[in-house]
């Protein structure tokens, strides 16, 4: 939930950099045309918004409350593929035990 709100916080903030550079982009280009400014601009803020989005969602800078294995063993159907479990004391506590419950798809 917190890369979700980091996420739509992102949006907000670039909101109006976002609408004075669409008006840059058709002041510069000479371009009348709304939509293709719009693309034209969308396409190079998403090219500098890349490295935001890169940080909030890979970057580990933001705690992810799952552990993710991509190739995985899931506990209940033996499935192999990509399984999650929960991550910190949380789990553990859930479980009743010190051993960390398995992965699950």
């Amino acid at each position: 939930m917190v890369k979700y709100a980091l996420y739509v916080l992102r949006w907000v903030v670039l909101a109006i950099p976002g609408a004075l550079f669409f008006n840059k982009v058709r002041q510069i280009f000479g371009i009348n045309d709304v939509y293709a400014a719009m693309i034209i601009s969308q396409a190079l803020m998403g090219a500098i918004v890349y490295f935001i989005d890169r940080l909030i969602f890979t970057s580990g800078a933001v705690p992810v409350p799952w552990e993710i294995k991509p190739r995985g063993v899931c506990v209940d159907c033996g499935r192999v593929g990509k399984c999650y479990r929960v991550a910190g004391k949380r789990c553990c506590e859930a479980h009743g035990g010190e051993e960390k419950p398995g992965f699950r798809c």
